[in-house]
């Protein structure tokens, strides 16, 4: 019996196979017809805004923006790391003013460093001792200077992620 239904499975896989492609060449048309959506291609420019670097903290441990965390800010001279300054980030999250604008926001190697432990410490988190983060270095390139950068930072005790953004 079982040779008997092997045509039939073959042929109902074969049409389903026949009315999965049809569906595909026409959605492949569709899309053909439909226009892309812009990409960016050069930097983000916001009318009235000169390019600029800017930093936004998000406690993921809180839930909340990462009022009153500590950051050193320093660029690369080609040998080390130098102090370009110190900031506590506000209620929103961020500094009161970009890092670096106008004349100062030059192509370069920068660090951020970020003082979690002493952040936790403030907001009396009950976290396992020794603490798993300490400082929290976020090393980026600008390579473009008209170009704005935006650096997002997700931090909890355990982990850290940061990410490019305009």
């Amino acid at each position: 019996m079982d040779d008997i239904r092997q045509p039939e499975r073959r042929r109902f896989a074969l049409s389903g196979l026949a009315l999965g492609a049809t569906m595909l060449t026409a959605r492949g048309a569709q899309a053909a017809d439909t226009p892309a959506p812009a990409r960016a291609s050069g930097p983000i420019v916001l009318h009235g805004v000169s390019p600029r670097l800017t930093v936004h903290a998000l406690d993921t441990f809180h839930g909340a923006a990462a009022a009153g965390l500590r950051i050193d800010f320093s660029a690369f001279d080609g040998e080390n790391y130098k102090p370009v300054r110190s900031f506590t980030v506000n209620a929103n999250g961020r500094s009161d003013e970009p890092l670096l604008v106008d004349e100062s926001y030059r192509p370069g190697r920068y660090q951020l460093l970020l003082h979690v432990d002493d952040y936790f410490a403030a907001k009396k988190a009950v976290l396992p001792t020794p603490a798993f983060l300490t400082k929290l270095p976020v090393r980026f390139q600008v390579v473009n200077a008209a170009e704005r950068i935006h650096l997002p930072i997700q931090f909890g005790p355990w982990a850290y992620t940061y990410s490019r953004g305009s």
